[in-house]
């Protein structure tokens, strides 16, 4: 056999091939599109839980057209602050279609910001109401900063960003950050409710929340509300607005509709995103209507990117290259 070898990529490594939340946007729609016609392999993660209010996820993925495979192993750990480490942490790994290899293994963590939020942007551009302006976010960490960023991408007429951090000083630190980067105003809020109250997009990219803290009755007429993370809202929200979507129901279902999950019933979807995407089922209908999006998170939205990662890598000459097997060893 002859040998084999990787490329290995780190965190550094990715963030010099220059992917940002804009490159972002239209892979994920590729994707998303790919599973609304039914052209994915997008399997339900899997998961363990070493504590209560973390997990580890192994996330396979498959695009048949697009001939990109791999995995995403991925933990998120809301406490790491107390250790000086990150929350979310994790590993891409693509392989060769046509033979498993394993052509690449790149830090998750980056990827995993960045296209978490091209999901809320691609959601936005599909499901906000014509001439969306206003935006109000709650959590000013790192999802929040880099969803501004992809807001600004997805709604061309957004003039206000409105930002509410339990941390107070967070929030000047986001502000400071943002508001060179950006060309609408970004603006403090003192409260959740202040954040969300008359905004036209509601996204809250909290921690893992333990109970209800924002309430549908804030929310304004033809509101489009983004969980970044699921829990947080009333929990009946699903029933009550207008339109429930989601990215993936076979995934969203199986974590959260049923018994002590923070979502204990569900009603069935108005659709998958995907679905909307390439015209199976309608979107927004009228200005007035008020949508839910949720979005798990798929893991072919990780390997779309990490292929493309991986292939402005080796243009660039970026990473190191590292041995999986020198020949077959003798088993006798």
């Amino acid at each position: 056999m002859k040998p084999i070898s990787f490329l290995y990529l780190s965190q550094e490594d990715v963030a010099a091939t220059g992917m940002t939340v804009g490159d972002a946007i239209p892979l994920v729609e590729e994707s998303f599109r790919a599973h609304g016609n039914g052209d994915s392999e997008n399997p339900p993660k899997p998961g363990i839980h070493p504590l209560s209010d973390a997990f580890i996820h192994a996330m396979p993925g498959y695009l048949p057209k697009l001939g990109a495979a791999g995995m995403k192993w991925v933990s998120g750990f809301p406490g790491n602050y107390r250790h000086q480490l990150p929350s979310v942490m994790g590993f891409i790994i693509i392989n060769d279609v046509e033979t498993g290899q394993p052509l690449a293994i790149m830090e998750g963590g980056w990827l995993t910001a960045i296209r978490t939020a091209a999901v809320s942007a691609v959601a936005a551009k599909t499901l906000a109401r014509s001439g969306a302006e206003v935006v109000g976010l709650v959590g000013a960490g790192v999802q929040g900063r880099v969803h501004s960023l992809a807001m600004g991408k997805a709604l061309p007429q957004l003039k206000t960003l409105r930002v509410f951090d339990a941390r107070s000083e967070q929030i000047d630190q986001f502000i400071e950050s943002i508001s060179s980067k950006v060309p609408f105003r970004v603006e403090r809020a003192d409260s959740a409710r202040e954040a969300i109250e008359g905004a036209d997009v509601a996204i809250t990219a909290t921690g893992r929340l333990t109970r209800p803290i924002f309430h549908r009755e804030w929310l304004r007429e033809g509101a489009l509300v983004l969980p970044v993370h699921t829990r947080g809202w009333d929990k009946d929200i699903t029933f009550e607005l207008d339109k429930f979507v989601v990215d993936c129901w076979e995934q969203f279902r199986g974590v959260q509709g049923y018994p002590g999950a923070y979502y204990e019933s569900l009603p069935e979807p108005h659709a998958q995103l995907g679905e909307i995407l390439v015209g199976k089922k309608p979107g927004r209908e009228n200005d007035q209507q008020q949508i839910i999006n949720h979005n798990y998170g798929m893991a072919i939205h990780d390997v779309i990117m990490g292929r493309h990662v991986l292939e402005r890598a080796t243009a660039m000459g970026l990473g190191t290259k590292l041995p999986l097997m020198r020949g077959t060893p003798d088993f006798s």
